[in-house]
């Protein structure tokens, strides 16, 4: 009996969070970051990012600011003005209901009613990065920048923050569109195609050939989307080798600013 009561109690408290979530669903600050402007009506990319297991808000804010201001300078984001960034401070305790592992891909599941809020103030759609101060497993859906998907950031895997902006970029470029360049056996999920993996050397000249001998650092590298067979267009980028790379490269370069360009841009 006092067992069934202890569970009673239990299960009444995790009742009371869920219901304490409910009614703050669409009740979260989405807070600029501090030396961006709140609302940018031409932001051609939104990204809004998530505390989970960090032990204080000072922390996750410094996590941040790393990010933002490392990615400002990397090409082609530097050249940019029409991106927004937000944040959202949730507690350990919301977290935990927004938040829950998966078996699946992606690894962590997040409740539609938070993602619905979201878009509702956003109005527009963005990118949910989820910083995971314990995590130590970092991924990206494949999507393009007109998707709203999910970015999952595994603080413990780096060493430094050198390696955390690093392997941060390299989840962003999935996210907008980039395959994996890697030959090895673990990048084997993604499919290979444009703009930056070819099944074959005809395929690779249809799409980057005219970035090839002329002086750029393009050309016809075996292996990407875990096969030795294909091809990709640089030895080492953000998107095949990051700890040894600084920057996308020339092909995704080019393909990041066309996604980047304003609407109206032709």
């Amino acid at each position: 009996m006092r067992k069934s009561i202890r569970r009673l109690k239990i299960g009444s408290f995790f009742f009371v969070i869920l219901l304490l979530f409910c009614s703050r669903a669409g009740a979260y600050d989405i807070k600029p970051y501090v030396n961006e402007p709140a609302f940018k009506a031409d932001a051609r990319l939104t990204a809004v990012f998530c505390p989970l297991n960090y032990p204080d808000q000072e922390s996750f804010q410094e996590d941040i600011q790393v990010l933002i201001k490392s990615l400002r300078k990397v090409k082609p984001f530097n050249e940019l003005n029409n991106i927004s960034f937000y944040y959202i401070n949730l507690s350990k305790e919301e977290a935990g209901v927004v938040f829950k592992p998966s078996q699946d891909f992606p690894p962590i599941r997040v409740r539609k009613d938070f993602i619905n809020s979201l878009s509702s103030k956003l109005k527009s759609t963005y990118k949910l990065v989820i910083l995971d101060a314990q995590g130590s497993v970092s991924c990206a859906e494949l999507f393009s920048i007109d998707k709203l998907s999910l970015i999952i950031i595994g603080r413990n895997r780096y060493k430094d923050n050198n390696s955390f902006v690093k392997g941060f970029l390299h989840e962003l470029g999935h996210s907008l569109g980039l395959r994996d360049e890697s030959p090895n056996s673990e990048a084997a999920f993604c499919l290979p195609g444009p703009p930056n993996c070819a099944v074959t050397q005809e395929e690779a000249e249809r799409l980057w050939g005219d970035l090839t001998g002329k002086g750029e650092r393009a050309g016809y590298f075996s292996g990407c989307c875990g096969n030795k067979n294909y091809f990709r267009p640089t030895v080492a980028s953000l998107m095949n080798n990051p700890d040894e790379a600084s920057d996308f490269g020339p092909v995704n370069e080019r393909f990041l600013r066309k996604a980047l360009a304003p609407r109206n841009s032709s």
